[in-house]
């Protein structure tokens, strides 16, 4: 291996750690890439997680065609990344990320002095095209929104690709962030907590205290009442209640949330319903998805870990802060119904259980 090849190699891993830390992705969305020379670049394997990538899981490709060299499956955004390599020789580094506030601006489909790709489903020929046009319409431009997903960033080098996304964020985050201002910060009726599920019991975790629970008592009540019905009519593992006061917010207007962004459908449900502290219906409404907000009390969450329910969480708070900011802009629209399913149905039949 060349030695610009492994330094390519060193880098995009560093990338992937920094995009946790600095809360630019969640899990493994997004995806890194770096120039290994004119035509050779090496991007981060599809579906794996960025805290145990490690240099020699990524997938060397060429710029020209996509031919691949190894047996790595690469990401799905590999033409993208293709496409920023070829039309822009100066740049040796992207990063693709889903970034809070620019992926709530990116609802706009417009952002003045940003650029931003007409909406496509993930890993199309559509999404591609329309991120190669607004290259070729923007030949200054490091920065990229793309509608209802996230952000595109280029540079000179992994540091410069960093610097241009901060700038994004911080440049999104002057326009989006007035119309979240505001939001009450009302405490819930009752903390439902959080649970793990283990065979036949759980352990409930109300923060003062903590006692295990068996799944089938269906005497139960309180919060118990609810996990209880959560784990003997849904597939999770583990439970946690949401009170970002975003989410509590819609929460107490009883309205369903239709998905702003893609993550949010993929990962919570094609459509978050909002129902009364009913333990049984609330349950019922996971099965397909989840998320569920729970009028009055904020939302919540399900996964096969806790980690997976915080990640439901995260996007949650995301698009319910999505959701504030398209209150005042309405040209910012929820995905169709169509590609919210679509995109759930995908997530769950395909990459949900690559996981597994």
């Amino acid at each position: 291996m060349h030695e610009r090849e492994a330094k390519a190699r060193e880098a995009v891993v560093e990338a992937g750690r920094r995009l946790l830390e600095r809360g630019l992705v969640a899990r493994t969305w997004g995806n890194v890439s770096a120039r290994v020379s004119e035509h050779l670049f090496v991007i981060t394997p599809s579906g794996r997680a960025y805290e145990h990538l490690r240099p020699e899981d990524l997938v060397l490709l060429d710029c020209r065609d996509l031919a691949k060299l190894g047996r790595q499956k690469p990401s799905s955004e590999k033409g993208i990344h293709a496409d920023a390599y070829r039309l822009r020789p100066e740049v040796n580094f992207v990063i693709h990320t889903h970034q809070d506030m620019a992926s709530i601006l990116s609802t706009l489909g417009q952002s003045g002095s940003v650029p931003c790709a007409a909406y496509g489903l993930p890993s199309t020929d559509l999404l591609r095209r329309a991120v190669k046009a607004q290259w070729l319409a923007h030949p200054e431009s490091r920065v990229m929104l793309l509608k209802s997903h996230g952000a595109l960033c280029l540079g000179e080098s992994m540091e410069k690709a960093f610097q241009n996304a901060q700038a994004l964020e911080d440049y999104c985050a002057g326009v989006v962030a007035p119309y979240l201002d505001g939001v009450e910060k009302i405490a819930v009726p009752k903390d439902l907590g959080r649970s793990i599920r283990c065979g036949s019991l759980y352990e409930l975790d109300l923060g003062w205290t903590k006692k295990t629970c068996r799944v089938g008592d269906l005497t139960a009540r309180g919060a118990a009442a609810f996990h209880g019905a959560i784990y003997r009519l849904t597939s999770a593992r583990a439970v946690l209640h949401c009170t970002d006061p975003y989410v509590v917010e819609l929460s107490r207007r009883g309205e369903n949330l239709r998905p702003m962004l893609d993550d949010l459908a993929q990962i919570a449900g094609s459509e978050i319903l909002s129902l009364p502290p009913s333990p049984r219906r609330l349950a019922a409404a996971l099965i397909p998805a989840n998320a569920v907000l729970v009028k009055g009390f904020g939302a919540l969450c399900t996964g096969n870990t806790l980690e997976d329910a915080e990640t439901v969480e995260k996007l949650l708070v995301k698009g319910c802060r999505a959701w504030r900011f398209a209150k005042a802009h309405p040209q910012a629209t929820p995905l169709s119904q169509a590609d919210a399913i679509l995109q759930r149905t995908l997530y769950v039949t395909k990459y949900a259980k690559r996981k597994k």
